[in-house]
């Protein structure tokens, strides 16, 4: 199954919001094309689905679709709410740009259920939309600091007074995993290319993330492995060798090394 890649910004749009289309609907698993998309539902009922997490559509929740995610809708009720498209662009050289725009590891949950601040993110999608509206003088900038206070108000829905600024030594090894994670799995690879040793690279992990490098790499596989069993038809051995596993033995091992059961009995689990 290829997954489809939409992409509802024109060439040099870097900023949209909308109302939810007010039907019942079931999409497609989909991704979009370098945005991020924010989604706040004031009305609605079925399910989210986010990559391999299935969320519970409900008045007062809040989502967050990253670049390279898939999402697909199963509505059952009419939904009430706005849909806001960010392009990379829109945020550059804001405060809001690394925090938002880092893939892995996710620095936000991809749901929030907002209960007593509903009200505030009602009025505050409510002034961003008429900002966008309206095109006042400095309207983007107003836009970006609405930006700012939602995502300020989800680190308080999250319980964090702050989520985690990474040194650039961790933001250089992270954007190099996402490159390289299927070909290379091993720690070394990333700390020789960095000009660091292990220990260094080691070191840093367990002070920003509580783990090691190994479990980082670990990490990021089993996600897109997840991904790939959701979505993908290809079989185990297939699979097994696109993520750069030596056969589907290498990969079963390892797939249950990490959740617990093997990859053919997750997948007949979330079919």
């Amino acid at each position: 199954m290829e997954i489809p890649i939409k992409n509802k910004l024109n060439e040099k749009e870097l900023f949209r919001i909308k109302r939810m289309k007010e039907v019942i609907k079931t999409t497609h698993p989909h991704g979009h094309k370098d945005y991020l998309e924010i989604i706040y539902l004031q009305q609605g009922a079925g399910v989210h689905q986010i990559d391999h997490n299935r969320f519970a559509v409900k008045p007062g929740s809040l989502y967050l679709v990253m670049p390279g995610q898939v999402h697909s809708w199963e509505l059952t009720e009419i939904p009430k709410g706005y849909v806001a498209m960010i392009q990379k662009d829109f945020l550059l050289d804001h405060s809001l740009y690394d925090t938002l725009f880092q893939t892995f590891p996710l620095l936000f949950s991809s749901c929030f259920e907002l209960k007593e601040a509903d009200e505030t993110f009602s009025r505050i999608f409510k002034s961003i939309e008429e900002e966008y509206i309206k095109e006042e003088a400095n309207y983007s900038a107003v836009i970006q600091t609405y930006l700012l206070l939602i995502f300020n108000l989800l680190k308080r829905q999250a319980n964090t007074s702050h989520v985690a600024s990474y040194p650039v030594l961790l933001k250089n090894y992270f954007t190099m995993l996402d490159q390289e994670f299927k070909t290379n799995h091993e720690t070394a690879f990333y700390a020789n290319r960095l000009n660091i040793t292990q220990k260094t690279l080691n070191t840093n992990c367990r002070k920003y993330l509580g783990k090691t490098a190994t479990a980082v790499i670990s990490e990021k596989l089993t996600a897109e492995s997840k991904k790939l069993l959701l979505y993908s038809s290809k079989n185990l051995g297939e699979i097994a060798y696109e993520l750069g596993f030596a056969d589907a033995s290498h990969f079963n091992k390892f797939f249950k090394r990490q959740t617990g059961v093997l990859p053919g009995v997750y997948r007949k689990g979330i079919s």
